[in-house]
């Protein structure tokens, strides 16, 4: 009798959708095997119901009440379908051109889905068997660790049963034996973040431990939202190319919504952690840029009055861009907005004076700009001039070679190019010195641009790395700084703000 598979089988069918990280490829695939097939009908594929429920779980995400209502009556009711219908989802979203060059861990829609997901997770497995299920996830979350003397051979928890003598709910029955460090759960531990403190809410009786059923809800929750990340990796990796390219080029209904909250300034909904402030400042930013420069200047320090004249003068290319305008209505209002939003990296207020005066510019955009038409106008930084004359000396150490290459990556001509152009262009560059190999080269350069950190493009080193110092004259020496002297997109500024933020949330 051959082994059961989610493909086939309900039971195995929850449980691969309920623990994934504990199961291989093989099994998850044939758990998205089991969702396909909701798609055949008499032997026949029916892909446009397929991309149909992609949208409609897709859209659905969107909505606040449709993700907190999926956690009492399941949006999608069978786990197979589930698991192919939001991770389809997710890829639908990763592959929409405003976010070709963002980190997953950025895009608030995907947290979204996950959501959606997580709670219809939850949904059927209550609603799923007579409680075995809930059990196996038991024996993962509070199984002890190898420094535990884990794993326990048997059962880690025995039921899930009401003790009224502890109060109202149910409490998992873990015996000693099995019971690891995660069985002892405090009263504030969610709220405080502290394991030592708060009253113990584990309760020990006939030497078995109990634990109340809400810390099993939780621990579970995170669980399920790193479960998702694998899912959707899996996913990924066993589409071809001509079938995403046939996902993304039919799926349309998510697209368009993520381009309607784009078109209409809806950036919270698009964006994770988004500062309000954050629409006021892109547009001072772009008013500034399209001012003559007898008006006003982005990076220099001006009154209000003079940044008012600015906004006014700005002829706004979309609604939220109009109504962001139209609520600065003078100068004082608009003194009144930079002040609410002074801890933006972007601005800098100076109050020295008789009369205030505001800087909307990225960090060393006071430095001299250097205009890059060619990779040879880099070595205009002294820095890179430095390094590009001990390179006719000595060969590169690896990090000379990456910072090089990640500020070509970011520069902007070569945001749409192909792999192959750039490759193209820095080996020409790289063929002046008298170590260049073409076909080292080539395998560098390449390593480089296919090396990310957490799905985001490196940034380049600034000026004040370590690395850098060999070959800097002196930050108060140089006109120039690399961040603020060359034409870097927003997006990579963007990213540079978002990690001086602080680590992120991990999607």
């Amino acid at each position: 009798m051959s082994p059961s598979t989610p493909t086939d089988d309900e039971d195995m069918a929850y449980r691969v959708t309920a623990l994934p990280l504990e199961y291989g490829e093989t099994r998850i695939n044939q758990l998205f095997t089991r969702g396909y097939n909701r798609y055949v009908v008499d032997g026949e594929d029916q892909p446009e119901d397929l991309v149909n429920d992609v949208e409609r779980f897709g859209t659905a995400a969107f909505k606040e009440q449709v993700r907190a209502d999926a956690a009492e009556e399941p949006f999608v009711d069978e786990p197979g379908t589930l698991a192919v219908l939001a991770t389809l989802s997710a890829i639908c979203v990763k592959a929409h051109p405003k976010f070709e060059h963002v980190s997953p861990r950025n895009i608030q829609v995907l947290y979204d889905i996950r959501e959606l997901y997580v709670n219809n997770l939850a949904s059927l497995i209550r609603a799923h068997g007579d409680g075995s299920l809930q059990q196996d996830i038991a024996d993962v979350l509070y199984s002890k660790e190898p420094g535990e003397e884990g794993p326990h051979p048997g059962r880690v928890c025995t039921g899930i049963t009401e003790m009224p003598e502890f109060g109202d709910g149910l409490y998992l029955e873990i015996p000693m034996a099995a019971a690891s460090r995660k069985c002892l759960v405090r009263e504030d531990e969610a709220s405080t973040g502290s394991d030592d403190s708060g009253e113990i809410l584990t309760r020990v009786k006939d030497n078995k431990l109990y634990v109340p059923v809400g810390d099993f809800d939780s621990k579970y929750r995170n669980y399920a939202e790193r479960a998702f990340k694998k899912l959707l990796r899996v996913q990924e990796d066993g589409l071809s190319d001509d079938q995403l390219t046939w996902l993304t080029t039919n799926e349309s209904a998510i697209t368009e919504r993520i381009d309607r909250f784009l078109e209409t300034g809806h950036h919270e909904r698009i964006w994770r952690n988004w500062d309000r402030g954050e629409r006021t400042i892109r547009v001072l930013r772009r008013a500034l840029s399209d001012a003559p420069d007898d008006v006003a200047q982005k990076g220099e320090f001006h009154t209000a009055k003079e940044l008012y004249r600015a906004v006014t003068a700005y002829d706004s290319e979309d609604e939220w861009e109009s109504s962001v305008t139209d609520w600065i209505s003078s100068p004082s209002s608009l003194a009144k907005t930079l002040a609410d939003h002074e801890s933006h990296s972007a601005v800098t207020i100076d109050r020295d004076g008789r009369v205030n005066t505001y800087r909307i510019g990225r960090a060393g955009t006071g430095a001299e700009q250097i205009e890059v038409r060619e990779i040879e106008d880099l070595f205009e930084l002294p820095c890179m001039a430095n390094m590009e004359e001990r390179l006719h000396e000595k060969k590169p150490v690896r990090k000379d070679l990456y910072n090089f290459a990640r500020m070509v990556m970011w520069l902007p001509q070569y945001q749409d190019s192909s792999l192959d152009e750039i490759v193209t262009d820095l080996k020409d560059v790289f063929s002046r010195w008298p170590w260049y190999d073409e076909q080292e080269t080539e395998y560098q350069v390449r390593y480089e641009f296919s090396n990310t950190i957490d799905g985001d493009t490196p940034l380049p080193m600034n000026c004040d790395n370590d690395d850098l110092q060999r070959y800097c004259i002196g930050q108060d020496q140089c006109p120039y700084s690399i961040w603020g002297s060359l034409p870097f997109p927003d997006e990579m500024y963007e990213q540079v703000e978002e990690e001086s933020a602080g680590p992120a949330e991990q999607f």
